[in-house]
């Protein structure tokens, strides 16, 4: 599956998706400082080879909307804990690069917080797994931030 993050005016982007039968979905992203919250998920889920989180769904066939939009398919590779626990590397990740505390240690610790707030078995991330997010989040979001209105990066899910 194709996934495009297009930049947009500094408030929202678009993401689109587009699958292996040319079928698509689309939504209006926001934008930040650093990589887009989509972005980051589609490093997470992509590096530890997730399989029932958001892309998984969507490649799937699910549609993107405020709750997903389901099709047969995407119900049955939707797993609520993966889904869950990646939703909590996300916010882990974001908060360490707003903060600047790229390291493992800190990582690990926001991870075993979220995951224990949302009653959740904390997920097995390695440091080398760890460092191989990081530096795809800093390429993409050096990529992203030098793009202009309209101008978009294209990744394989």
């Amino acid at each position: 599956m194709q996934v495009i993050f297009t930049k947009g005016d500094g408030r929202y982007g678009r993401l689109t998706c587009i699958r292996q039968d040319a079928s698509r979905t689309e939504t209006q992203m926001p934008e930040q400082g650093i990589a887009p919250h989509d972005m980051i998920h589609y490093v997470v889920e992509k590096t530890l080879a997730i399989p029932g989180a958001f892309y998984g769904q969507l490649k799937a066939g699910a549609n993107i909307s405020f709750t997903l939009e389901h099709n047969q398919l995407s119900r049955q590779v939707a797993d609520k804990t993966q889904v869950w626990q990646t939703e909590s590397m996300v916010e882990s990740l974001q908060s360490l690069y707003w903060s600047q505390e790229l390291n493992f240690e800190a990582f690990s610790y926001l991870l075993a917080q979220s995951c224990e707030q949302r009653e959740l078995a904390i997920p097995q991330v390695s440091e080398h797994e760890f460092e191989q997010m990081l530096a795809s989040i800093t390429q993409l979001s050096t990529q992203w931030q030098s793009l202009a209105a309209g101008q978009s990066i294209t990744l394989v899910f």
